[in-house]
C-alpha cells in the first residue's frame, strides 16, 4: 500500500511539474513526440478548417493559451504540444481577432446572401487560414528534426503549411461542391436547409477540436471518412441527375425533362414536364406550355435548357446554352405578370394557414416564399437583397405579435406575405431599371 501511495504522488507531481514547466514555457520537449503531435492536429483538422476556417483557429489559440491548465486534457500530449506555439499566437490581440472573427463567421453564415458574398473568397480564406495556424504550430525547433528537408533548401514550416493548404483548399472546393446542392434545392433558406446546415457545421468546428485532441486518431480516420464522403456524396447526386435527363427527339442528346428545348439542336421539347417548387422536374407534363419557361425561371432554371442560373443578377447568360434571361423589358414584365397571378391564391392559403394561432405561421411563411417570393429574390444581388431582407424582417417584427389573437391574427400572414412580395418585386424592379437601363419598366 504505501509503495502503491507513494507512486501515485509522483505521478501527481510529474503532471504537475509539466503543467508548470509549458506554462512558463522552459520545458524541454521531445521534438519527434512534438512533430509528430502538431502534424497530426493540423492535418486532422482540415475539414474544420474547410468548413469554419475562423472558428476552429479560435479554438486552437484558446488551446494553446489555455489548455494545459483545464481539466482532463491539460497533459494531453496534443495540448502540451499546442503549448509550444509562439507567443504572438497566443496573445490577447490575436485572441482577440480571431474571437470577433469567428463570431462574424458564424452570424454570416445565418444570411444566404451574406454567403453569396463569402462564397467569392471562400478558398482562399480557408487556405490562409490553415497555412498560417500550421506555421504557427510547427515552429523553429520542431522545423530541425528534418535536416535533410532543411538542406535542400526548403523548411518543414513552409512544406508543412504548404501541405495544409493545398489539403484545405481540396476540402473547401468538395464541401463548395455538395454546399451547392444545398443551396439549388433551397436558394432562400425558405425552407431552412441552409440554417440546418450551418448549425451543424457550426457544432462541428467546436465539438471536433475537443474530439481531435481526445481522439487523435480517429479523428484523422473521421477526417479523411469525411472528405471521402463528402466526394462520394457529389458524385452520385451528379450520376442521378444524369440518369433523369431524357434524350432529345431531333439529335439524342440528353435533356433534362423540364427544357423547353434541346440546348444542342434547338429543337423544341413537345411536352417538357412541369418544374417542382425545388427546380426538379416532376413527373406529370407541364399544365401550360407557355407558361412554363415563366415557371422555370421563378425557380431559378434557364427557360431554355433548364440548366441552373448561379447567379443573383436579372441579366444573365446560361452557362449551357447561353439562352439570356430577362433579354428585354417586354420579357421581364411578362414575367412580373406571372408572378402577380399567383398572388390571390397566395393570400387566400395564407389567410387559411393563419387562422390558425402559432402553429399555422410556419407553413404559411414557407409557402408564401417558396411559391411567390422566391422568384423575385433569386435575381436581387447579394447586397441590396440583404438590405431589402432585413427591411422586411424590421417590417414584420412589429406584426407577429398579433398572429396569435383570433380574428386578427388570422390577416397577419396575408399582410406579412403582400409585404414581403410588394417590397422583393420594387427591390428586383429597381435593379432591372438599371441592368436594362434606357428602356422604361414598371414601379
Amino acid at each position: 500500500m504505501p509503495e502503491s501511495v507513494a507512486r501515485n504522488g509522483m505521478r501527481r507531481a510529474g503532471r504537475f511539474r509539466r503543467r508548470r514547466l509549458c506554462k512558463q514555457g522552459g520545458a524541454r520537449r521531445n521534438k519527434t513526440s512534438v512533430t509528430l503531435s502538431t502534424i497530426l492536429y493540423t492535418l486532422s483538422s482540415v475539414p474544420i478548417f474547410a468548413s469554419r476556417p475562423f472558428l476552429a483557429a479560435f479554438g486552437t489559440a484558446l488551446l494553446a493559451r489555455f489548455g494545459t491548465g483545464l481539466p482532463f486534457v491539460g497533459d494531453n500530449a496534443i495540448v502540451v504540444a499546442l503549448s509550444g506555439a509562439p507567443e504572438w499566437f497566443r496573445s490577447e490581440a490575436v485572441l482577440g481577432i480571431l474571437g470577433v472573427l469567428a463570431l462574424l463567421e458564424v452570424l454570416s453564415a445565418r444570411s444566404p446572401e451574406v454567403r453569396a458574398v463569402l462564397d467569392q473568397v471562400d478558398g482562399l480564406v480557408k487556405t490562409a487560414m490553415s497555412m498560417l495556424v500550421a506555421l504557427a504550430l510547427i515552429d523553429a525547433d520542431t522545423a530541425k528534426t528534418v535536416e535533410a528537408i532543411r538542406q535542400a533548401g526548403f523548411s518543414l514550416e513552409s512544406t508543412w503549411a504548404a501541405v495544409v493548404g493545398a489539403a484545405t483548399w481540396f476540402a473547401a472546393s468538395l464541401r463548395r461542391k455538395v454546399v451547392e446542392l444545398v443551396v439549388e434545392a433551397d436558394e432562400g433558406d425558405d425552407v431552412g436547409l441552409q440554417s440546418l446546415l450551418a448549425w451543424a457545421e457550426n457544432s462541428w468546428a467546436i465539438l471536433g477540436l475537443l474530439f481531435l485532441v481526445l481522439f487523435p486518431l480517429a479523428a484523422l480516420v473521421l477526417s479523411a471518412l469525411t472528405t471521402l464522403g463528402i466526394a462520394v456524396a457529389r458524385r452520385r447526386a451528379e450520376e442521378r441527375e444524369e440518369r433523369a435527363k431524357l434524350p432529345c427527339a431531333g439529335c439524342a442528346t440528353p435533356i433534362r425533362a423540364h427544357a423547353t428545348r434541346c440546348h444542342h439542336c434547338q429543337r423544341p421539347v413537345e411536352a417538357p414536364r412541369a418544374v417542382g417548387v425545388f427546380g426538379q422536374p416532376k413527373a406529370t407534363p407541364a399544365p401550360d406550355p407557355e407558361r412554363h419557361a415563366f415557371d422555370l425561371v421563378a425557380r431559378k432554371r434557364c427557360p431554355r435548357c433548364a440548366s441552373r442560373l448561379p447567379k443573383r443578377a436579372v441579366r444573365q447568360a446560361c452557362p449551357e446554352c447561353a439562352k439570356v434571361t430577362f433579354a428585354s423589358t417586354a420579357e421581364f414584365e411578362r414575367y412580373l405578370d406571372v408572378l402577380a397571378a399567383r398572388l390571390p391564391r397566395t393570400l387566400l392559403v395564407s389567410l387559411g394557414l393563419g387562422a390558425i394561432p402559432l402553429l399555422g405561421v410556419i407553413p404559411g411563411v414557407i409557402y408564401y416564399r417558396l411559391n411567390l417570393v422566391a422568384g423575385l429574390r433569386g435575381y436581387i444581388p447579394p447586397l441590396r437583397g440583404c438590405t431589402t431582407k432585413w427591411v422586411v424582417r424590421f417590417l414584420h417584427f412589429a406584426v407577429i405579435a398579433l398572429q396569435p389573437i383570433p380574428l386578427v391574427g388570422a390577416v397577419v400572414l396575408p399582410f406579412m406575405c403582400w409585404s414581403t412580395y410588394a417590397i422583393y418585386r420594387r427591390s428586383l424592379a429597381g435593379r432591372a431599371r438599371e441592368d436594362l437601363a434606357g428602356e422604361a419598366l414598371p414601379a
